[in-house]
């Protein structure tokens, strides 16, 4: 989010990007009552994920890594050239090990593991989304 729209008072636009419904409607469900988002958009894939970047401008996609056509590692840098000042954070059900290091070497803002608990979450994206000084 940069600083104008932090100055207009524009709520961050977020993209949801998961294979799973019952994922993406968790996130989405967090993100409305939490009050200080707007849920954008959704998609089912990394194909789906760069082409509604493309189009909704995000300030900040959460991606998932495992997903049909394209996963979100493989969609990470096409998602950046999209929206250059978009922030991404990679979750996935796999633990923190290589998959963490490859998610931040492809231009994530962070990496949390699936199963994490929401308040976590949540402090993570006001982190991510957080102006830089």
């Amino acid at each position: 989010m940069d600083a104008d729209d932090m100055i207009r008072g524009h709520l961050p636009r977020v993209l949801i990007v998961d294979d799973a419904e019952d994922a993406r409607a968790l996130l989405r469900i967090k993100l409305r009552s939490h009050g200080d988002y707007e849920v954008v958009g959704e998609a089912i894939d990394g194909v789906d994920a760069v082409d509604q970047a493309r189009v909704l401008q995000p300030n900040l996609v959460l991606l998932d890594v495992a997903m049909p056509r394209m996963d979100g590692l493989a969609a990470l840098p096409l998602i950046r050239a999209a929206v250059p000042d978009v922030r991404v954070i990679v979750f996935s059900s796999f633990q923190r090990t290589t998959i963490e290091a490859e998610a931040l070497a492809a231009g994530a803002d962070r990496y949390v593991v699936k199963g994490s608990s929401m308040r976590d979450l949540m402090t993570v994206i006001a982190d991510v989304l957080q102006p830089v000084a």
